[in-house]
Protein backbone atom coordinates (compact mmCIF):
# COMPACT_ATOMS: atom_id res chain seq x y z
CA UNK A 1 0.00 0.00 0.00
CA UNK A 2 1.62 3.20 -1.04
CA UNK A 3 1.49 5.83 1.65
CA UNK A 4 3.17 8.98 1.66
CA UNK A 5 5.15 9.58 5.18
CA UNK A 6 6.17 12.63 6.49
CA UNK A 7 9.57 13.28 8.18
CA UNK A 8 10.78 16.22 10.08
CA UNK A 9 14.72 16.70 9.33
CA UNK A 10 16.36 19.27 11.70
CA UNK A 11 20.02 20.28 11.14
CA UNK A 12 21.53 22.07 13.93
CA UNK A 13 22.08 24.47 15.15
CA UNK A 14 19.44 26.55 13.80
CA UNK A 15 17.97 25.15 9.99
CA UNK A 16 14.70 23.35 10.18
CA UNK A 17 12.98 21.69 7.36
CA UNK A 18 10.14 19.47 6.26
CA UNK A 19 10.97 16.96 4.16
CA UNK A 20 8.88 14.59 2.79
CA UNK A 21 8.69 11.13 0.71
CA UNK A 22 6.78 8.18 -0.69
CA UNK A 23 7.72 5.04 0.20
CA UNK A 24 5.99 1.79 0.40
CA UNK A 25 5.03 1.96 4.06
CA UNK A 26 2.96 0.10 6.46
CA UNK A 27 -0.68 1.23 6.30
CA UNK A 28 -0.50 1.84 10.03
CA UNK A 29 2.63 5.02 9.25
CA UNK A 30 0.18 7.53 8.84
CA UNK A 31 0.81 10.16 11.00
CA UNK A 32 1.98 13.85 9.83
CA UNK A 33 4.57 15.95 11.27
CA UNK A 34 3.73 19.08 10.86
CA UNK A 35 6.85 22.25 10.78
CA UNK A 36 8.56 22.09 13.73
CA UNK A 37 9.85 25.35 15.93
CA UNK A 38 12.96 25.33 18.55
CA UNK A 39 11.03 25.84 22.28
CA UNK A 40 14.45 25.98 24.18
CA UNK A 41 17.97 25.83 23.30
CA UNK A 42 17.96 21.96 23.29
CA UNK A 43 14.02 21.22 22.74
CA UNK A 44 12.58 20.40 19.65
CA UNK A 45 8.73 20.77 19.19
CA UNK A 46 6.56 19.33 16.04
CA UNK A 47 2.88 18.76 16.17
CA UNK A 48 1.39 15.16 14.94
CA UNK A 49 -1.76 14.97 13.36
CA UNK A 50 -4.16 12.18 11.86
CA UNK A 51 -6.71 9.88 13.33
CA UNK A 52 -6.86 9.61 17.18
CA UNK A 53 -5.23 7.22 19.06
CA UNK A 54 -1.73 6.30 19.94
CA UNK A 55 1.98 7.18 18.06
CA UNK A 56 5.33 6.06 18.42
CA UNK A 57 7.42 8.67 17.63
CA UNK A 58 10.96 7.49 16.51
CA UNK A 59 14.01 9.03 15.31
CA UNK A 60 17.35 9.27 13.50
CA UNK A 61 20.52 10.94 12.52
CA UNK A 62 20.88 8.84 8.96
CA UNK A 63 17.76 7.86 7.74
CA UNK A 64 18.75 4.43 8.50
CA UNK A 65 18.54 3.36 11.34
CA UNK A 66 15.81 4.44 13.42
CA UNK A 67 15.09 4.61 17.66
CA UNK A 68 11.97 4.76 19.29
CA UNK A 69 11.59 7.70 21.42
CA UNK A 70 8.12 7.97 23.03
CA UNK A 71 4.41 7.09 22.39
CA UNK A 72 2.20 9.94 22.00
CA UNK A 73 -1.13 10.05 22.77
CA UNK A 74 -3.01 11.84 19.38
CA UNK A 75 -6.26 13.11 21.46
CA UNK A 76 -8.38 14.49 18.63
CA UNK A 77 -6.80 15.18 15.77
CA UNK A 78 -3.37 16.45 17.20
CA UNK A 79 -0.76 16.39 19.69
CA UNK A 80 2.53 18.07 20.26
CA UNK A 81 5.92 16.26 20.85
CA UNK A 82 8.71 17.84 22.36
CA UNK A 83 12.46 15.69 22.04
CA UNK A 84 14.45 17.79 24.72
CA UNK A 85 18.05 16.16 23.44
CA UNK A 86 18.18 17.04 20.00
CA UNK A 87 21.53 18.76 19.96
CA UNK A 88 23.39 15.34 20.50
CA UNK A 89 23.63 14.56 17.03
CA UNK A 90 24.63 17.07 13.97
CA UNK A 91 21.27 16.42 12.56
CA UNK A 92 17.94 14.38 13.20
CA UNK A 93 15.18 13.13 11.01
CA UNK A 94 11.79 12.26 12.64
CA UNK A 95 9.03 10.06 12.38
CA UNK A 96 5.75 8.84 13.95
CA UNK A 97 4.10 5.48 13.50
CA UNK A 98 0.55 4.90 14.32
CA UNK A 99 0.15 2.24 16.40
CA UNK A 100 -2.76 -0.88 15.46
CA UNK A 101 -5.63 -0.78 17.00
CA UNK A 102 -5.79 -3.62 19.13
CA UNK A 103 -8.18 -5.90 18.42
CA UNK A 104 -11.70 -5.48 19.57
CA UNK A 105 -11.26 -2.40 21.10
CA UNK A 106 -12.32 1.24 20.90
CA UNK A 107 -10.22 4.32 21.67
CA UNK A 108 -11.88 6.56 23.78
CA UNK A 109 -9.80 10.38 23.40
CA UNK A 110 -9.33 12.67 26.69
CA UNK A 111 -12.72 14.72 26.65
CA UNK A 112 -14.78 16.14 29.55
CA UNK A 113 -18.33 14.90 30.48
CA UNK A 114 -21.13 15.18 33.21
CA UNK A 115 -20.91 11.77 35.35
CA UNK A 116 -24.26 11.00 37.43
CA UNK A 117 -27.59 11.80 36.60
CA UNK A 118 -29.62 15.02 37.19
CA UNK A 119 -32.26 15.17 40.03
CA UNK A 120 -34.80 14.70 37.53
CA UNK A 121 -33.90 11.90 35.91
CA UNK A 122 -36.54 9.44 35.86
CA UNK A 123 -35.80 6.33 38.26
CA UNK A 124 -32.98 8.06 39.18
CA UNK A 125 -30.90 6.74 42.70
CA UNK A 126 -29.20 8.77 45.41
CA UNK A 127 -26.17 7.48 44.49
CA UNK A 128 -25.97 8.39 41.49
CA UNK A 129 -25.51 12.38 42.43
CA UNK A 130 -24.08 14.79 42.82
CA UNK A 131 -23.61 15.15 39.35
CA UNK A 132 -20.15 15.88 38.62
CA UNK A 133 -17.73 17.17 35.65
CA UNK A 134 -15.19 14.60 34.48
CA UNK A 135 -12.23 15.31 33.01
CA UNK A 136 -10.07 12.44 31.33
CA UNK A 137 -6.70 13.37 30.48
CA UNK A 138 -5.38 10.78 28.67
CA UNK A 139 -7.14 8.86 26.45
CA UNK A 140 -7.54 4.60 26.07
CA UNK A 141 -9.00 1.63 24.76
CA UNK A 142 -11.08 -0.24 25.71
CA UNK A 143 -13.22 -3.95 24.85
CA UNK A 144 -15.57 -3.58 22.06
CA UNK A 145 -17.55 -6.38 24.42
CA UNK A 146 -17.42 -8.35 27.91
CA UNK A 147 -14.39 -10.25 27.98
CA UNK A 148 -16.07 -13.82 26.80
CA UNK A 149 -15.62 -16.72 28.43
CA UNK A 150 -13.17 -17.86 25.39
CA UNK A 151 -11.28 -14.74 26.36
CA UNK A 152 -10.93 -15.57 29.87
CA UNK A 153 -10.29 -19.44 29.10
CA UNK A 154 -7.43 -18.66 26.84
CA UNK A 155 -5.86 -16.61 29.27
CA UNK A 156 -6.75 -18.05 32.71
CA UNK A 157 -6.97 -21.65 31.61
CA UNK A 158 -10.11 -21.79 33.43
CA UNK A 159 -14.14 -20.97 33.00
CA UNK A 160 -15.73 -19.98 36.04
CA UNK A 161 -19.31 -19.34 34.70
CA UNK A 162 -22.54 -21.13 35.60
CA UNK A 163 -23.49 -20.95 31.75
CA UNK A 164 -21.32 -23.07 29.86
CA UNK A 165 -21.44 -24.54 26.74
CA UNK A 166 -21.05 -21.31 24.10
CA UNK A 167 -17.79 -19.51 24.80
CA UNK A 168 -18.68 -16.21 22.54
CA UNK A 169 -20.54 -15.59 26.01
CA UNK A 170 -19.18 -13.33 28.40
CA UNK A 171 -17.46 -14.77 31.62
CA UNK A 172 -19.38 -14.30 34.64
CA UNK A 173 -19.05 -15.59 38.27
CA UNK A 174 -15.65 -13.78 38.87
CA UNK A 175 -14.88 -11.85 41.49
CA UNK A 176 -13.32 -8.59 41.31
CA UNK A 177 -9.76 -10.33 42.05
CA UNK A 178 -10.12 -12.72 39.28
CA UNK A 179 -11.16 -10.12 36.97
CA UNK A 180 -8.27 -8.08 38.06
CA UNK A 181 -5.52 -11.01 38.07
CA UNK A 182 -7.27 -11.65 34.54
CA UNK A 183 -5.82 -8.40 33.02
CA UNK A 184 -2.22 -8.83 35.33
CA UNK A 185 -2.04 -11.89 33.18
CA UNK A 186 -3.05 -10.81 29.61
CA UNK A 187 -0.88 -7.67 30.06
CA UNK A 188 2.21 -9.88 30.75
CA UNK A 189 1.36 -11.89 27.84
CA UNK A 190 0.90 -8.97 25.24
CA UNK A 191 4.15 -7.61 26.90
CA UNK A 192 6.10 -10.48 25.72
CA UNK A 193 4.38 -11.13 22.70
CA UNK A 194 5.39 -7.64 21.63
CA UNK A 195 1.80 -6.39 20.60
CA UNK A 196 1.80 -3.67 23.33
CA UNK A 197 4.69 -0.78 24.11
CA UNK A 198 6.15 -1.20 27.10
CA UNK A 199 4.95 0.35 30.50
CA UNK A 200 1.26 0.06 28.77
CA UNK A 201 -1.00 -2.17 31.29
CA UNK A 202 -4.57 -4.02 31.13
CA UNK A 203 -6.97 -3.27 33.67
CA UNK A 204 -10.93 -2.84 34.54
CA UNK A 205 -12.06 0.77 34.27
CA UNK A 206 -12.06 3.69 35.95
CA UNK A 207 -16.43 4.35 37.18
CA UNK A 208 -15.61 7.09 34.91
CA UNK A 209 -13.94 6.13 32.19
CA UNK A 210 -16.76 3.32 32.45
CA UNK A 211 -19.57 5.93 32.10
CA UNK A 212 -17.69 8.03 29.73
CA UNK A 213 -17.56 4.95 27.17
CA UNK A 214 -20.63 4.30 27.87
CA UNK A 215 -22.62 7.63 27.23
CA UNK A 216 -20.48 8.32 24.05
CA UNK A 217 -20.96 12.27 24.32
CA UNK A 218 -24.94 11.59 25.34
CA UNK A 219 -26.81 13.07 28.59
CA UNK A 220 -29.59 11.43 28.16
CA UNK A 221 -30.52 8.25 30.35
CA UNK A 222 -28.92 5.97 27.65
CA UNK A 223 -26.62 6.40 24.82
CA UNK A 224 -29.96 6.26 22.65
CA UNK A 225 -32.26 8.46 24.14
CA UNK A 226 -34.46 9.09 27.56
CA UNK A 227 -36.43 5.81 26.33
CA UNK A 228 -39.10 6.62 29.26
CA UNK A 229 -41.29 3.52 28.75
CA UNK A 230 -38.49 1.70 27.85
CA UNK A 231 -39.58 0.42 24.40
CA UNK A 232 -35.90 0.75 22.43
CA UNK A 233 -33.63 -0.69 25.04
CA UNK A 234 -34.68 -4.33 23.60
CA UNK A 235 -32.82 -3.28 20.51
CA UNK A 236 -29.74 -2.94 22.95
CA UNK A 237 -30.10 -4.68 25.84
CA UNK A 238 -30.64 -8.28 27.03
CA UNK A 239 -32.17 -7.61 30.54
CA UNK A 240 -35.62 -8.33 32.64
CA UNK A 241 -34.98 -11.74 31.31
CA UNK A 242 -36.22 -11.11 27.56
CA UNK A 243 -33.88 -13.63 26.54
CA UNK A 244 -34.41 -16.23 29.27
CA UNK A 245 -32.83 -17.00 32.65
CA UNK A 246 -29.14 -17.10 31.02
CA UNK A 247 -26.10 -14.51 29.44
CA UNK A 248 -25.94 -14.48 26.41
CA UNK A 249 -22.78 -13.97 23.12
CA UNK A 250 -21.82 -10.90 22.89
CA UNK A 251 -22.20 -8.40 20.06
CA UNK A 252 -25.93 -9.70 19.47
CA UNK A 253 -27.52 -6.40 20.32
CA UNK A 254 -26.94 -2.72 18.88
CA UNK A 255 -23.76 -0.57 19.79
CA UNK A 256 -23.50 2.09 21.31
CA UNK A 257 -22.31 5.17 19.78
CA UNK A 258 -18.41 4.79 20.36
CA UNK A 259 -19.19 0.71 18.72
CA UNK A 260 -19.59 -0.68 22.27
CA UNK A 261 -21.67 -3.85 22.64
CA UNK A 262 -23.37 -4.76 25.58
CA UNK A 263 -22.76 -1.53 28.10
CA UNK A 264 -26.20 -2.70 28.55
CA UNK A 265 -27.47 -5.56 30.04
CA UNK A 266 -26.10 -9.38 29.66
CA UNK A 267 -24.11 -8.46 32.63
CA UNK A 268 -22.93 -6.50 34.88
CA UNK A 269 -19.36 -4.77 34.98
CA UNK A 270 -16.79 -4.94 37.25
CA UNK A 271 -15.23 -1.33 37.67
CA UNK A 272 -11.62 -0.46 39.26
CA UNK A 273 -13.22 2.16 42.24
CA UNK A 274 -14.28 1.40 45.68
CA UNK A 275 -17.81 2.19 46.18
CA UNK A 276 -18.26 5.80 47.60
CA UNK A 277 -20.42 9.23 46.72
CA UNK A 278 -19.58 11.24 43.33
CA UNK A 279 -17.50 14.18 44.26
CA UNK A 280 -19.66 16.96 42.83
CA UNK A 281 -17.72 19.88 41.35
CA UNK A 282 -15.01 19.38 38.78
CA UNK A 283 -12.23 16.85 39.03
CA UNK A 284 -9.65 15.01 37.02
CA UNK A 285 -9.14 11.55 36.36
CA UNK A 286 -10.88 10.71 39.30
CA UNK A 287 -10.41 7.27 40.66
CA UNK A 288 -12.74 7.05 43.49
CA UNK A 289 -12.33 7.17 47.30
CA UNK A 290 -9.16 5.08 48.81
CA UNK A 291 -11.29 2.48 50.06
CA UNK A 292 -14.28 1.14 51.33
CA UNK A 293 -15.29 0.22 55.12
CA UNK A 294 -17.58 -3.06 53.99
CA UNK A 295 -15.25 -3.91 50.82
CA UNK A 296 -17.82 -3.01 48.35
CA UNK A 297 -16.09 -2.53 44.91
CA UNK A 298 -18.27 -0.47 42.09
CA UNK A 299 -20.01 -2.53 39.10
CA UNK A 300 -22.05 -1.16 36.45
CA UNK A 301 -24.29 -1.69 33.19
CA UNK A 302 -27.47 -3.95 34.19
CA UNK A 303 -27.87 -7.30 33.88
CA UNK A 304 -29.82 -9.93 32.30
CA UNK A 305 -31.60 -10.94 35.55
CA UNK A 306 -32.40 -6.85 36.39
CA UNK A 307 -35.09 -4.21 35.03
CA UNK A 308 -34.54 -1.49 32.39
CA UNK A 309 -33.58 1.40 34.79
CA UNK A 310 -30.30 -0.69 36.11
CA UNK A 311 -28.92 -0.34 32.26
CA UNK A 312 -28.69 3.21 32.54
CA UNK A 313 -25.36 5.17 31.94
CA UNK A 314 -25.36 6.81 35.37
CA UNK A 315 -26.36 3.82 37.44
CA UNK A 316 -24.05 2.61 40.00
CA UNK A 317 -24.40 -1.29 41.75
CA UNK A 318 -21.87 -2.78 43.92
CA UNK A 319 -20.71 -5.79 45.21
CA UNK A 320 -18.01 -6.91 47.82
CA UNK A 321 -14.67 -7.58 46.82
CA UNK A 322 -13.49 -11.01 48.19
CA UNK A 323 -12.41 -13.37 46.49
CA UNK A 324 -15.38 -16.05 47.61
CA UNK A 325 -17.61 -13.16 46.61
CA UNK A 326 -19.39 -14.10 42.62
CA UNK A 327 -22.40 -13.84 40.94
CA UNK A 328 -23.77 -15.34 37.84
CA UNK A 329 -24.54 -11.93 36.67
CA UNK A 330 -21.05 -10.64 37.21
CA UNK A 331 -18.16 -10.09 34.42
CA UNK A 332 -16.12 -6.90 33.52
CA UNK A 333 -14.79 -5.72 29.92
CA UNK A 334 -11.02 -4.28 29.88
CA UNK A 335 -9.46 -1.26 29.25
CA UNK A 336 -6.32 -0.77 27.76
CA UNK A 337 -3.33 2.44 28.63
CA UNK A 338 -0.35 2.11 26.79
CA UNK A 339 2.94 3.01 28.31
CA UNK A 340 4.39 4.41 29.36
CA UNK A 341 2.64 4.98 32.59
Amino acid sequence: MKTVLHTTRLLLPALLALACFTASTPAQEVAILLPARRTAATNFEFTLTGPPGINTVLSSTNLAGWSELANVTNQLGSAVFTDVEVNFSPQKFFRARRQSPPTNMVFIPPNTFTMGSPTDELHRQPNEGPQTIVTLTRGFWIGTHEVTQGEYLSVTGTNPSEFPGDLSRPVSSVSWPDATNYCWLLTRWELAAGRIPAGSEYRLPTEAEWECAARAGTTTRFSFGDDPDYASLPDYAWQSFDGGLTVHPVGQKLPNPRGLYDMTGNVFEWCQDWLGPLPGGAVTDPQGPPSNAIGWKTMRGGAFDFGGSACRSASRMFFGNHPALTDWNLGFRVVLVTGPQ
